[in-house]
C-alpha cells in the first residue's frame, strides 16, 4: 500500500529546509543508533539495541535492547523508556540489572508494544506490533521512497534524530536515475497518509522540486554515537 496524499498541515516548502541548521545542531543517526553496544550501570557491557520506538509526533519513546546472555536469565528482550537512556560515543548506557531486568519486559506496558506471538518474541522486527500511536524504527528505514504521484525515487537509508530524540529528517538514497547521492528531507508521518506497515513512503514533493537538492553531506553532521 503506497502512502496517501498528505491529510493535514502544511508540507514545508523545500526553498525553506535548510542543512545547515542540522548541520549545526547534529544529533543521533538512526543506523548508528541501531544494534550500538548497550551498557549497564556499571558500564559493563550488556548487550545490544535490536530496535526504538516512535510516537506519532515524531519523537523516540524507548528501545529494545536485547541483553543479559552471560545473566542466570539468559537472552532476553528489554524496553526502556527514552528518559530513562544515557548516550555516549561507544553506544547506550540503560539502568537494567540481572535483579530488575522482568520490570522492563517488553510487555511490562502496553503503551507500547501490543502482544502478537509471544512464542517467538525473539523476533522482534517481525512478530510484534506497536502499540496505538507508536512505530518501530524499520518501519521506516529501507522503505521505498517516491515522489508526486508514487513515482520511484530512491530508499529510506537513514533516519536523523535531534538530541532529544525529535526526528530531525530522512536521508534518501537516490536511484540513478536520479545521479545517485543521499538527500535529506522533512518527515511527514501520522496525519500525511503514512503508517506503518505502508510499502513505501511519500516524500511529498513534486519530482521538480528534488531535483534542486544538494546531496547530504555526514562528516558535516556531529554524531553522538561513534561507528
Amino acid at each position: 500500500m503506497l502512502q496517501a496524499q498528505a491529510q493535514e498541515g502544511a508540507v514545508r516548502p523545500l526553498s525553506d529546509w535548510n542543512y545547515e541548521d542540522i548541520y549545526e545542531a547534529g544529533g543521533i543517526r538512526a543506523d548508528r543508533l541501531m544494534d550500538a553496544e548497550v551498557f549497564g550501570e556499571n558500564e559493563e557491557e550488556i548487550g545490544s539495541v535490536e530496535n526504538v520506538l516512535i510516537t506519532r509526533d515524531n519523537k523516540i519513546a524507548a528501545i529494545i535492547a536485547q541483553v543479559g546472555g552471560f545473566w542466570d536469565i539468559g537472552d532476553t528482550h528489554v524496553l526502556v523508556p527514552w528518559e530513562e537512556i544515557e548516550l555516549h560515543e561507544d553506544g547506550v548506557m540503560i539502568p537494567i540489572t540481572e535483579d530488575n531486568a522482568d520490570e522492563y519486559g517488553l510487555f511490562a506496558s502496553d503503551d507500547y508494544i501490543t502482544e502478537q506471538n509471544l512464542s517467538q518474541i525473539q523476533q522482534v522486527d517481525d512478530d510484534i506490533d506497536a502499540g496505538t500511536g507508536i512505530w518501530k524504527l524499520t518501519d521506516l528505514l529501507d522503505d521505498y521512497a517516491a515522489v508526486g504521484e508514487a513515482i520511484g525515487y530512491g530508499y529510506i537509508d537513514n533516519i536523523l534524530f535531534s538530541r532529544d530524540g525529535e526526528v530531525q529528517g530522512v536521508i534518501v538514497a537516490s536511484d540513478a536515475a536520479y545521479g545517485r547521492g543521499s538527500y535529506a528531507y522533512p518527515f511527514y508521518g501520522y496525519g500525511y497518509g503514512w503508517a506503518p506497515g505502508h510499502s513505501a513512503y511519500s516524500l511529498q514533493y513534486d519530482e521538480d522540486e528534488i531535483g534542486e537538492m544538494e546531496p547530504f553531506d555526514y562528516e558535516r553532521y556531529e554524531s553522538l554515537l561513534e561507528e
